[in-house]
């Protein structure tokens, strides 16, 4: 090896050396620059704050709000506990988290004779302060007057510095109100409904769940409609206002809600209730409504379409089957027409039918498919029209009681019609008629039934 190739050797060793030195250098400078630019240098451990308090102490009366999280997710604990919008909160600490500072200032700069002075900057007192609490963090922020093209001042409670930012923040915490992170459902819980009261002005809805079937108990004792029922359900489960009006200490009165228009009560399996109050006209042309959850000092809104949801007509929450049995629970049939007797009898896939027609007697097997017509009419048929009145006892034609494999009555079904050509007409000692068309097919009188040899 020459000496010129071991001078060169040293050349770039000196060279790549020297190289690295200012690439140290700059990563240092660009890390501390990071570190500048970021408001909080340690970081927002968004996924860990659990309390998150603003106060807004410009507004007569000053007002402030804290959150907590808990194990059913985020609520508002005052100035009232409420459940609150998690999703909301979430983008208010991502905000914080992002924050980058434009421009760093001293305060002995701006508390100088010829300086700004930190009221001229929004910050002696703060238009808003937000503070955030989690596992071995704490910190809050100062929100102060906003700047041009979209910057505010901001200051980090306790620094010795204030900052320019942009205005994400003092959107999401001034701009868009406190109260908009609660949560818009009116029935907040996630727990099971067991029960639902719905006044509506003298009318008194009561429905009650006992296993999986709904019972009405008022204002007439029957069959809640399942379907009907479950719509109303995922109503209650998922429906909100349409906006907040007015917090804190209200003349109820102004607003109808101290004598309500209505108010509709939700129990739920572990035994909370709640209940939605709802008032007066929310304004002279609109058909919108005022309300309140009880307990809860505020009052909102709610569209006149949510309130057709909420307040359904009593009689579309009445079944329209004649009978609620289950096809499958039905052992046998007894059909009682005039001075006919009926009894058909479940025998594995077939039926037995027994006919007794004054002094006669007949036996044999039955036409399974006039069986399964009889228990799908009385059973599944849905009525086009249901009444609440009185059995027609001088339209009736039969009784058809219904038997488990236990040999005890599982429903009795009283059928009138109107005229021979008319309307039927099915009650099961609810005092509901349910109508059915003329063109129904109902088998009952003896001469009705074909008898099979076995």
């Amino acid at each position: 090896m020459t000496l010129r190739t071991v001078g060169l050797i040293w050349l770039l060793g000196i060279v790549l050396l020297i190289s690295a030195s200012l690439a140290w250098r700059n990563s240092e400078a660009a890390g501390d620059d990071l570190q500048r630019t970021t408001v909080f240098s340690e970081g927002v451990p968004v996924d860990s704050i659990d309390r998150l308090v603003v106060e807004i102490p410009g507004e007569e009366p000053p007002r402030s709000f804290v959150f907590e999280l808990g194990e059913e997710g985020w609520r508002q604990v005052l100035p009232f506990d409420i459940a609150a919008d998690g999703f909301a909160i979430r983008q208010l600490l991502v905000a914080a988290a992002d924050l980058k500072a434009s421009r760093r200032t001293p305060i002995s700069d701006v508390n100088a004779a010829d300086g700004p002075g930190l009221a001229s900057l929004g910050l002696d007192p703060p238009e808003a302060l937000i503070g955030f609490e989690g596992p071995g963090f704490r910190s809050s922020i100062e929100l102060g007057a906003r700047t041009v093209a979209g910057r505010s001042w901001v200051r980090i409670a306790g620094d010795d510095e204030v900052l320019v930012v942009n205005d994400d923040l003092h959107q999401r915490s001034i701009d868009d109100d406190p109260r908009n992170w609660r949560s818009r459902r009116l029935f907040s819980s996630d727990r099971e409904i067991s029960g639902v009261t719905i006044e509506n002005g003298a009318t008194v809805t009561s429905l009650a769940r006992t296993g999986r079937r709904w019972r009405l108990s008022s204002p007439v004792d029957s069959r809640a409609d399942a379907l009907v029922i479950d719509g109303l359900l995922g109503i209650l489960g998922r429906v909100e206002h349409d906006g907040f009006i007015v917090d804190g200490d209200f003349d109820a009165s102004r607003f109808g809600l101290a004598d309500p228009a209505a108010t509709i009560t939700v129990r739920r399996d572990d035994g909370r209730t709640e209940k939605l109050i709802i008032g007066g006209p929310a304004g002279l042309v609109s058909r919108d409504r005022f309300a309140m959850i009880e307990d809860k000092p505020m009052v909102v809104r709610i569209d006149e379409a949510t309130l057709r949801g909420l307040l359904p007509p009593v009689l579309g929450l009445i079944e329209p089957t004649g009978s609620g049995v289950r096809p499958a629970d039905v052992k046998s049939i007894e059909i009682t027409a005039m001075k006919d007797f009926v009894r058909l009898e479940r025998d594995l896939d077939r039926w037995t039918i027994e006919v007794v027609r004054g002094d006669e007697r007949t036996a044999g097997l039955a036409s399974t498919d006039y069986v399964n017509a009889l228990i799908d009419t009385l059973t599944s048929t849905r009525g086009t029209e249901v009444v609440v009145q009185e059995f027609p006892a001088e339209l009736a034609l039969a009784t058809v009681v219904f038997h488990g494999f236990d040999g005890r009555p599982l429903d009795a079904v009283r059928v009138a019609r109107e005229g021979s050509g008319g309307r039927w007409a099915l009650e099961n000692g609810d005092g509901v008629l349910r109508l059915l068309p003329a063109s129904t097919k109902i088998p009952l009188a003896a001469n009705e039934w074909p008898i099979l040899k076995r």
